[in-house]
């Protein structure tokens, strides 16, 4: 089972949709334990249905140039995110998809959405599959362009186990000159053909008492 940190575990919390785990006084009982601990681990519901990585920061980089996704752990790769450097100051961060996989693309420049936060990513949607589409674009004077350039957000994906289709999101940034992408994770519904929201924003704020009383009680 993998484990969580505290930052995780609540952004889990907040994320699983119409999960019995999701109210607020439990939300504050794990910010008040975690504070009252420190730096505390605590897994997953086991009932969850959502698969969630945990932090990743996998960067796409000249140093690292190609970067694999494989969302269930079958071995097979889904996603694949490179870096394509044409000549000095002039980058293209890349994303392909394998098999059955595909994502969903904005309808005006043919490339792979940004999705915001608490998004939902069904059936309702176009999804895609893409060989070689363009995530972020810097060639000065020349193109500039690309829905994630120098901005982060969420890749609404499709894929399958088995013969079963699962949805799900991998979040992405890259920055201003594109060329630099860093994967920071990814997450899927284990339940065939069920919806999933991309993680609705985080408010430290609602947790700031349960974290001052925890600390004050080291």
């Amino acid at each position: 089972m993998k484990m969580q940190t505290l930052a995780e575990r609540l952004e889990f919390y907040v994320t699983l949709e119409g999960s019995k785990e999701h109210s607020p006084n439990k939300l504050l009982l794990a910010a008040s334990a975690a504070a009252s601990v420190g730096a505390i681990l605590v897994p997953p519901p086991a009932d969850a249905a959502i698969v969630y990585s945990g932090v990743q920061n996998k960067v796409v980089s000249a140093q690292q140039v190609q970067q694999q996704i494989d969302l269930n752990d079958d071995g097979t790769f889904e996603f694949t995110f490179r870096l394509s450097a044409f000549v000095p100051v002039t980058y293209s961060q890349q994303l392909a998809v394998a098999g059955t996989a595909s994502v969903i693309k904005d309808s005006v420049n043919a490339k792979p959405t940004r999705l915001v936060s608490n998004y939902m990513i069904s059936s309702q949607k176009s999804f895609f599959s893409v060989n070689s589409d363009d995530l972020a674009v810097y060639a000065p004077s020349v193109l500039v362009g690309g829905n994630f350039l120098g901005q982060q957000g969420y890749l609404g994906v499709k894929f399958k186990i088995a013969d079963n289709t699962h949805y799900g999101w991998i979040q992405y940034k890259a920055v201003n000159n594109a060329s630099v992408g860093t994967i920071i994770d990814w997450a899927y519904e284990d339940i065939p053909g069920k919806a999933i929201k991309t993680p609705k924003k985080f408010n430290w704020n609602l947790f700031l008492p349960a974290i001052t009383a925890g600390n004050k009680n080291k």
